[in-house]
């Protein structure tokens, strides 16, 4: 039977419950980022947002729902800009660049992306498809962007591109942990910094290779006659 405080909240008005809500997410995904999912308990996340446990099962039944409000949340804050990119009337050049410096700065600004993204994909792979077309991502409009910029008429097919663009932009923060130990002694300004200067070499690194995976395939194709 709920006690007295729960009570109290329950009643409260819609936007006390926006509120409430986002301080139980903020909390859990602190929790989840720090411990994992497997190691945050309901109960550990009531705790750190100073609420009872009775509260935080009205608004989140189960530890999974809450993981996927946290996961959508963490999405949201660079999704739309990431989909305002990919439907932009740009040249390819620009659009690489801004595409990378989107998806970097926003593992900047949230690296408990990676983990979550790696979590969703290992424990339930179907969900954030899902998610990512609710949230308007269609590479229908980079593949038609890079077949208009003749990206896919000489040996670069376009899925190839766009696969290669998310591991140079994803891998260094999913292994974060290790790239940091590793490489970089420890030190995680320095590890920021490359991080940052990977804006600047990444659009220069894909620049290149798409240009070089013209001219071979101008190469192999066979003399006009």
């Amino acid at each position: 039977m709920p006690d007295r405080e729960a009570m109290t909240h329950l009643k409260k008005p819609p936007e006390n419950k926006t509120e409430t809500e986002k301080t139980i997410i903020a909390s859990a995904e602190k929790l989840f980022y720090l411990r994992g999912k497997a190691g945050t308990s309901m109960q550990d996340i009531a705790d750190d947002a100073g609420i009872n446990r009775t509260l935080l099962n009205y608004y989140f039944r189960t530890k999974d729902q809450l993981f996927e409000a946290v996961f959508r949340n963490a999405l949201s804050s660079f999704v739309p800009s990431l989909v305002e990119v990919m439907r932009s009337d740009q040249s390819l050049d620009a659009y690489v660049h801004q595409l990378i410096e989107t998806v970097i700065t926003a593992m900047l600004e949230k690296p408990q992306i990676p983990s979550f993204v790696l979590h969703e994909l290992s424990s339930n792979p179907q969900r954030m498809p899902q998610i990512m077309r609710e949230m308007g991502v269609d590479p229908g409009y980079a593949i038609e962007k890079m077949h208009g910029e003749g990206v896919g008429e000489v040996f670069l097919e376009p899925r190839q591109l766009i696969i290669n663009l998310l591991s140079l932009c994803v891998f260094p923060f999913a292994a974060r942990p290790v790239i940091v130990e590793i490489l970089y002694g420890g030190d995680q300004e320095a590890y920021v910094a490359a991080m940052e200067e990977r804006k600047i070499l990444l659009p220069a690194l894909v620049g290149q290779f798409i240009g070089m995976s013209k001219k071979q395939g101008n190469e192999q194709q066979p003399p006009t006659p």
